[in-house]
């Protein structure tokens, strides 16, 4: 396992409250798991002081783009290093 961080950006950072997080993963897919888990712990205890809380949905790599070291990275089962910064960031959107 790689001990990676990993930082949010744009819509997916407001949903899961989450700006960085430190992960140990082997895999980017894994780095989704440890998310979920992560946004879900932080809904329970916001939803137990507001039961306006909306529950976030789940994060998953075809509806993130993800960078590794600031590169472009579209496996899913790219393998991380050590010391890896992973940003994932909401797809764009226009209108």
């Amino acid at each position: 396992m790689a001990k990676v961080t990993v930082k949010l950006f744009g819509v997916l950072r407001i949903d899961t409250h989450i700006s960085c997080e430190e992960i140990d993963a082997e895999k980017v897919l894994d780095i989704f798991a440890a998310l979920n888990k992560k946004a879900y712990e932080i809904y329970s205890k916001t939803l137990k002081k507001d039961n306006e809380t909306k529950k976030p949905s789940p994060i998953s790599f075809r509806s993130a783009v993800v960078f590794i070291n600031g590169e472009r990275c579209a496996q899913k089962g790219k393998r991380l290093c050590d010391n890896d910064e992973v940003w994932i960031l909401s797809p764009s959107s226009g209108g």
